[in-house]
């Protein structure tokens, strides 16, 4: 990101760890300068039908698929052929 913004704008960068949900921040051609948007909340019914995954409840179960992770690593593989 750096690399493609002006110098101008580069204290921008700074504030990406502070974006919350729905605030991003805007550059390019078609904005006459770089800066913080941030979006309307969808109103519940105009949402998506998908949320984000529940990694800490996934994380807690003791379910060990070794072939699950063999399968991965083979994937991996195969694409750096």
């Amino acid at each position: 990101m750096r690399g493609t913004l002006s110098e101008s704008a580069l204290g921008l960068l700074d504030s990406l760890p502070t974006l919350r949900t729905g605030e991003a921040i805007v550059v390019g051609e078609g904005v006459s300068v770089p800066m913080r948007v941030r979006f309307d909340t969808l109103p519940e019914e105009r949402k998506p039908l998908s949320g984000t995954a529940s990694f800490s409840a996934a994380w807690q179960n003791d379910d060990k698929d070794e072939s699950f992770v063999a399968e991965i690593v083979e994937r991996w593989r195969r694409q750096r052929r």
